[in-house]
């Protein structure tokens, strides 16, 4: 998986209004208080680790929506990654005031997402009980909203971690475009001035920059911006110390 990444930033949620029309015709009105359950929400923080978000939901959905809430989920690593709230009732079988629920109080809201930045693909299931009464089908539309909401967290995260990269590589490859026409310019300065060929200007360069102790595109900003090597810096770049001998012999360093 790649560098995980918490924004701190959440993603504006629907306001309670839009909550409340969603459900002004169903006779199935979920006894939650939208205003309540949205302010909770809130405090959800974006991550393009799905396990970060989705552990802010477990905590989100109780009391507010939920008695008890259990989110498991894997994204092929081992084990996979499973929280429970209320916390330290986490087993096998999920909270321990939700195991004496019948079946009909869990809902139980499965998930599966396939990205496509980059990001491994990840699935799970977020449960939710109640002790005393069973959900509703507004329920399940809350339940199934709310985890939308995290995929869609969790998608904006990855979205901008994969503008970044891609960002910082068109930054760099512009730097090496201005870098190299920078030494391509001091190249031929070099050449025009001290007879060189090509490669020679640019030996010639190259140890004027490791004499200074600048990167070599440093030194043909200087060459580009005077005209000429800097002077005091011209040691080991004559003609001679660059050029191969008679005998083809390597330039001397």
């Amino acid at each position: 998986m790649a560098d995980r990444v918490v924004s701190g930033g959440a993603v504006p949620l629907l306001a309670p209004g839009d909550l409340d029309a969603f459900f002004r015709h169903r006779d199935d009105v979920p006894e939650v208080s939208p205003a309540r359950l949205i302010s909770t929400l809130r405090l959800l923080r974006g991550s393009d680790d799905p396990t970060v978000t989705f552990a802010g939901l477990a905590k989100a959905s109780v009391p507010e929506f939920a008695d008890a809430c259990q989110v498991e989920l894997s994204d092929g690593a081992q084990p996979p990654f499973r929280i429970t709230h209320p916390a330290g009732q986490a087993d096998d079988q999920g909270p321990a005031d939700a195991q004496a629920a019948g079946p009909d109080q869990v809902l139980l809201t499965p998930f599966r997402v396939v990205p496509r930045v980059g990001y491994a693909s990840y699935a799970g299931v977020v449960s939710h009980w109640w002790a005393g009464r069973v959900p509703s089908e507004s329920d399940v539309a809350l339940a199934d909203l709310m985890v939308k909401h995290c995929i869609a967290l969790v998608a904006q995260e990855r979205l901008l971690a994969a503008v970044g990269r891609a960002e910082d590589r068109a930054a760099s490859l512009a730097l090496q475009s201005i870098s190299g026409r920078a030494i391509s310019l001091a190249t031929g300065i070099v050449m025009h001035q001290r007879g060189l060929s090509p490669d020679e200007a640019e030996e010639v360069l190259r140890r004027a920059a490791m004499v200074t102790g600048v990167a070599l595109s440093g030194m043909a900003a200087r060459v580009v911006r005077s005209g000429s090597l800097p002077p005091g810096q011209r040691a080991g770049t004559t003609v001679s110390e660059i050029r191969p001998s008679a005998a083809g012999g390597r330039p001397r360093r």
